[in-house]
């Protein structure tokens, strides 16, 4: 209640008409950021237990079947649950856009509820900021965190018995800035689909349907977003693109290019977010005339 004390216009009536869907976000947040680190923790335990008892896996010894063959499945279950962490993170987009689009923004246009605030001194650009200004400052609050988070546990998969790998699709998503620009860009879609469609079932639809198009389209052309390199594969992770079959030997992106394929990725979204924005705003001026 504090925090609503201390905020002004429509922000504030933004935040406590969904503060409950914000709360219950913000536990599953939580509830993730706990659960990875005491995975980590625990595979740790276990390999320090599993030495405690003379046991090894690579050279198993009469005696130590079971404690081996456990050790390996907790291990695997762990690896897992932080790449079922990250299709939750790559769904995420999509649930952005449907919350923004529907409940947000289809909603109010519905019930035309928009036009008390409209009539209060609150211009239909400043209604449309402060609807964007909520989600927007949850995922500035919430998700750099937990990327950093990700990365740091995935990082220490490495030594393990089931390295987590960069480049599959719900890893790659939540350990680099991608997470924060997916995010970006199902919010402002959300924000045309609910201008555009102005109910909220319809508009909820639109909005995850354009959101997965777009994510899934640059899921695709993502290795192609940087040169990839041929020939014999370096140290580390690669991500192999082709066989031995193809005539200028093995393509594939090593490690090294985690960083260029996310930030050209983070900028195009960037650039999506902010022409979807722009239209979101443009679509508003028309309607309000």
């Amino acid at each position: 209640m504090s925090l609503l004390h201390g905020l002004r216009g429509p922000v504030r009536v933004t935040i406590g008409l969904h503060r409950r869907t914000l709360w219950a976000a913000f536990a599953v947040v939580l509830l993730a950021a706990l659960a990875l680190p005491a995975g980590r923790w625990y595979v740790q335990s276990l390999s320090e237990d599993l030495a405690v008892a003379g046991c090894e896996v690579r050279h198993t010894v009469p005696g130590c079947g079971i404690q081996v063959r456990g050790f390996l499945s907790r291990s695997l279950y762990v690896a897992r649950m932080f790449t079922c962490t990250g299709l939750a993170v790559t769904a995420l987009p999509m649930l952005l856009a449907a919350f923004v689009a529907g409940p947000l923004i289809g909603r109010e246009l519905e019930s035309h509820t928009h036009r008390l605030q409209w009539t209060q001194s609150v211009s239909p650009a400043r209604w449309l900021a402060a609807k964007l200004a909520v989600p927007v400052a949850a995922v500035l609050l919430v998700l750099p965190a937990f990327v950093l988070l990700a990365a740091w546990i995935r990082r220490g998969s490495l030594d393990t018995w089931y390295p987590i790998p960069w480049y599959t699709a719900p890893v790659y998503g939540v350990i680099g800035p991608v997470a924060v620009g997916y995010a970006f860009l199902g919010i402002a879609i959300g924000a045309v689909a609910g201008l555009l469609v102005g109910r909220t079932l319809p508009a909820m639809a639109a909005a995850v349907t354009a959101t997965g198009v777009l994510v899934a389209t640059l899921a695709l052309v993502r290795p192609r977003l940087w040169p990839s390199l041929s020939g014999t594969k370096g140290d580390g992770s690669p991500w192999q693109l082709s066989g031995p079959a193809d005539p200028g030997g093995p393509r594939y992106h090593p490690e090294a290019h985690f960083w260029p394929l996310q930030l050209v990725e983070s900028g195009i979204l960037l650039l999506l977010a902010a022409a979807a924005t722009t239209a979101a705003f443009a679509l508003l001026r028309r309607r309000h005339r």
